[in-house]
């Protein structure tokens, strides 16, 4: 294990196994050097909802059946306690207007509790948190 560890997004997902999102090759090129450093992958229980629905409403049952099987295997899926979904909504009710998802502001405390800085997304929402992009300047 590198000691690197990076958070998994659902649009790093959703862009890793739909071939025709405008970053799949991005997502692609970034999962492999992830894999390739054996970073530590870490995504969360609601993040791992929310993608399996949109790849079933998008892409259909064998992308749901591809990202359980394949994809999430390699991850580590951190469980979001109820203080933590209470700590999220309390933040989507000061930020709504920022049009900020509860799932994404579980996936930030998150980051915060596991003191993870880095992420595999293309949501403009964690560089606005002070995340870092994995692969951007």
């Amino acid at each position: 294990m590198s000691g690197k560890t990076i958070f998994v997004d659902t649009s790093g997902f959703f862009a890793l196994l739909d071939g025709d999102d405008q970053y799949h090759h991005t997502a692609l090129e970034k999962w492999n050097i992830l894999f390739e450093e054996s970073a530590q992958l870490i995504t969360t229980n609601y993040v791992r909802l929310e993608c399996w629905a949109l790849l079933q409403r998008r892409l259909g049952a064998k992308a749901a059946v591809a990202f359980q099987d394949h994809v999430l295997p390699v991850c580590q899926i951190y469980d979001i306690s109820e203080t933590e979904f209470q700590e999220a909504v309390a933040r989507w009710r000061i930020n709504y207007r920022k049009k900020l998802s509860l799932v994404d502001l579980t996936s930030f405390c998150c980051m915060h509790r596991l003191h993870i800085r880095e992420v595999l997304a293309f949501d403009k929402h964690f560089i606005e948190q002070g995340f870092h992009i994995v692969g951007s300047s």
